[in-house]
């Protein structure tokens, strides 16, 4: 059934069964943990390493994104990149459900809403503000997306356990990189978000959606929180991130 509403974003299909199956598109059988990352360097390098085989891909017309198996102890892995956004964040997601994962690890960067911020610091979402239009397509509108209880609560007892450092929060979820300002900076800042992002609200939206346990980290990069935007050199930061692709790992085999 169709809640309708003045604007088409707002609107919202309780019907199960959508005309298109990801189930229709894909042919892989995956392991059911899985390690989503944007960090497509690291990645590569990562695997290169680990000599680790090329078991599937996400495709697209644009280009094509390897999945590959890892093992961990006794667990099996697939590792892969999700496509950029809230729309790439979500059909990666349904596209690897799809294709048996069941459990999913997802790290990725940040901009930083806090002021005083430090490069490299470990954030796990609890949830997100939905400033984007996938989760509109799952859940009825709210303002904001809880991520999996059950995940954030295994992860955050695993970091502690592991001696990583981290801290819990509010994140926001936006289409419009470019479309920062400092006004509505302050806004989200003023509702408890301490960084800004592209796709988390879509991850816990399709996440919640399906009922799959799924929990994420986020590092933190590039600074927004003052006057002028500074980058830090977010992408740059290979031995963080090199760590996290590790730590994901650890992570997801443990939920």
């Amino acid at each position: 059934m169709v809640l309708k509403h003045e604007y088409p974003i707002c609107e919202f299909d309780s019907c199960k069964i959508p005309l298109i199956q990801p189930s229709a598109v894909v042919t892989e059988s995956l392991p059911e943990s899985c390690v989503i990352t944007f960090f497509r360097k690291e990645l590569e390098r990562f695997a290169a390493e680990n000599k680790l085989p090329v078991v599937g891909y996400l495709r697209s017309e644009v280009l094509d994104i390897p999945i590959y198996e890892y093992t961990l102890g006794a667990t099996r892995l697939c590792i892969t990149m999700a496509f950029c956004g809230a729309p790439g964040a979500a059909v990666t997601l349904e596209e690897l459900h799809a294709m048996g994962c069941e459990r999913f690890l997802v790290c990725g960067g940040a901009g930083a809403l806090e002021r005083n911020s430090r490069v490299g610091e470990i954030i796990v979402p609890t949830s997100a503000v939905r400033d984007e239009g996938v989760s509109y397509h799952y859940l009825e509108p709210a303002r904001e997306v809880a991520c999996h209880q059950g995940a954030v609560q295994t992860v955050t007892a695993a970091l502690r356990e592991m001696g990583v450092p981290f801290r819990t929060g509010k994140t926001w979820t936006t289409d419009a990189i470019y479309r920062e300002t400092p006004d509505l900076i302050e806004l989200r800042r003023s509702e408890g978000c301490i960084t800004v992002e592209m796709e988390a609200a879509a991850f816990f939206a399709v996440s919640q959606y399906y009922d799959l346990p799924l929990a994420q980290l986020l590092y933190t990069g590039d600074d927004v929180s003052g006057e002028a935007w500074d980058p830090r050199d977010w992408n740059t930061q290979k031995q963080i991130r090199d760590h996290l692709i590790s730590c994901a790992a650890e992570l997801a085999a443990k939920l």
